[in-house]
């Protein structure tokens, strides 16, 4: 953690990171899942220099097979039967954002420690997916020079599957009416827009225009969709020639970026504001990671109950989650939007 934060704020962060470490979630039905439906997210939390612990969220390249264009987090689909989520999630973001699947890669002070795992959700393709929390920070005893995350290692990340890199206060998603500190809003203001444009039918409620969100129902179960709106500075990247990388040569070239500097084809950061809509599946879960962290619930209506069991139960049922055939066309179960769902408005104090 960075030395300049302030008493308060350092102890308030490790009340955050406390809860997050002894969280443990009511079932475990990732490893039920073949191999080939597994797939786990890395939530990567790191506290910036004021000790707001941010969340890392990427723009997938428009030029990928699913999802392109779409904020998400760093993750994908497991690699063998005995590869647990967390490995499948470093990996993964080794991969997409260049962060070292290691520690003893990523350059020093910093490291990465796994802080719990959250239930398991169902993407609309039909896979497991587990998100995996993490925490990005300097090592402990480490008593150098100042260091900060966002400042001296995101924008040094070589992403390879990614168009862009950002970071939210991971509080923010527990709020209807945020207001980011980079922008004063104005709903006749036009700003550049990330690469999908998602219609909800709504207006966003507060005076920020930061959450929307829509009542739908899937595979017969209501399921709130929310919606972020984030205005933010983005790490731009500038691909590389190579499309196909070895995954040692990659990790060489990100260690080589995030210890001397970016590199041609590594991330710039660009001054105007882009508007990223966080959505779907992507939006449940940092919502659930923030409900978690902070011991509290937002105060916008959701669903209580986390992760999707119940769905998956269902489809397990009728044989519908067994080994993927490759070339056969799944029901994803789309959602519909519903005039008048039931959920659980926002409550204070704990879980």
């Amino acid at each position: 953690m960075s030395s300049d934060i302030d008493n308060d704020s350092r102890k308030a962060l490790q009340e955050v990171i406390n809860r997050l470490k002894n969280y443990k979630p009511p079932s475990n039905q990732w490893d039920e899942f073949d191999v080939s439906r597994r797939a786990a997210v890395l939530i990567l939390l790191f506290p910036d220099s004021k000790g707001e612990l941010r969340v890392v969220l990427t723009e997938r390249s428009s030029n990928l097979r699913t999802f392109a264009g779409q904020v998400a987090l760093p993750g994908g689909k497991a690699d063998s039967p005995t590869e647990t989520a967390f490995e499948t999630a470093r990996r993964e973001a080794s991969e997409e954002i260049g962060l070292p699947s290691r520690n003893d890669l990523l350059p020093s002070p910093f490291t990465v420690t796994h802080l719990c795992e959250m239930p398991t959700n169902l993407s609309r393709n039909q896979l497991g997916v587990r998100p995996v929390v993490a925490l990005l920070h300097t090592k402990p005893g480490y008593s150098g020079s100042t260091v900060n995350a966002e400042e001296s290692l995101i924008p040094r990340l070589d992403p390879k599957e990614v168009a862009s890199v950002f970071t939210v206060p991971l509080r923010a998603f527990l709020e209807s009416d945020y207001k980011s500190p980079e922008f004063e809003f104005n709903p006749a203001e036009k700003f550049a827009e990330s690469t999908v444009d998602i219609d909800w039918g709504t207006v966003p409620t507060g005076k920020t225009g930061w959450y929307e969100g829509q009542w739908l129902e899937w595979y017969g179960i209501k399921w709130r969709g929310h919606q972020f709106n984030v205005y933010t500075s983005p790490v731009v990247v500038q691909r590389r020639d190579s499309t196909q990388v070895l995954e040692d040569e990659a990790q060489a070239y990100a260690i080589g970026n995030l210890e001397g500097g970016r590199r041609s084809g590594g991330g710039t950061h660009d001054k105007k504001l882009i508007k990223y809509k966080v959505w779907g599946m992507t939006a449940r879960i940092v919502v659930d990671a923030a409900r978690v962290a902070f011991g509290k619930n937002p105060d916008f209506e959701y669903v209580d109950k986390m992760g999707d069991d119940e769905v998956i139960q269902l489809l397990q049922k009728e044989g519908k989650l067994g080994p993927r055939v490759k070339g056969v066309i799944e029901d994803t179960g789309v959602g519909t939007r519903v005039s008048n769902g039931e959920g659980r408005k926002a409550e204070s104090g704990k879980l």
